[in-house]
């Protein structure tokens, strides 16, 4: 299943931090650092709910710094394309 999982930090100076240990979870193939309702959003695939539920409650929510989650279940991805930049 796909899942983006918005992240809120407490302090946005624990981004650098927190992004590390992230990146130590195999599962989470995108992070984009935002503006507006998270600080965060990790794109992740789990095999099932109850690996999401780990992923979320035994990975990232340990994370210091984590503040909350909040997850979005994609249901089906219709467009996916990438697009030239040119400089």
């Amino acid at each position: 299943m796909c899942v983006y999982v918005g992240i809120t930090l407490e302090k946005g100076s624990m981004y650098n931090s927190v992004v590390e240990e992230l990146e130590k979870i195999p599962e989470i193939v995108e992070s984009q650092y935002t503006l507006g309702a998270y600080s965060i959003l990790v794109k992740l695939y789990a095999h099932n709910a109850q690996h999401l539920m780990e992923l979320l409650n035994g990975r990232i929510q340990e994370i210091p710094g984590v503040m909350a989650t909040e997850t979005l279940t994609s249901l089906d991805q219709r467009i996916k394309r990438t697009v030239p930049i040119e400089i």
